[in-house]
């Protein structure tokens, strides 16, 4: 049976897809949830008008994207925390630290899932990388001072 999904489905498709599927998943579990509509024909001509409207949305963001990871070529950022007498620190940066020192350098907005780093318990020179979509990744320098 030919359904068009209203929301993403895991394991199915993404809005606006035309799908098959049976009777009674459809009927069970889709249609109650709000998921799918069966597939009418004036069903089907608003999907492919909403999958075109998806499509530009998509080549927009990536476009944005690429240009945020342009941006994160190279860039190196200082991040303080409070060291012990021995020259360690008290607890480690997080994404979440980086996240605020990168934006307060660089004017970029960045989510925590999008860092991918280890959380730095020592002075030095680490690095983080940036992964903003596939094929997306930038690699940047953090430098952990004491405050």
């Amino acid at each position: 049976m030919q359904v068009v999904l209203n929301k993403d489905v895991k394991k199915l498709g993404y809005k606006g897809d035309i799908v098959s599927v049976k009777r009674g998943f459809f009927r069970n579990y889709l249609l109650p949830n709000g998921l799918a509509d069966f597939a009418s024909k004036t069903r089907l001509k608003v999907a492919e008008t909403r999958k075109e409207k998806i499509v530009i949305k998509k080549q927009q963001l990536l476009d944005n994207a690429k240009e945020v990871v342009e941006k994160l070529k190279g860039l190196k950022v200082v991040v303080k925390g409070k060291v012990t007498e021995d020259g360690k620190l008290y607890g480690s940066i997080t994404e979440d630290d980086v996240i605020k020192v990168v934006e307060e350098e660089s004017k970029l907005q960045l989510e925590k899932s999008q860092i991918k780093m280890d959380h730095f318990k020592e002075l030095g020179e680490h690095k983080a990388v940036v992964h903003l979509g596939e094929g997306l990744e930038e690699e940047i320098t953090v430098q952990v001072e004491t405050e």
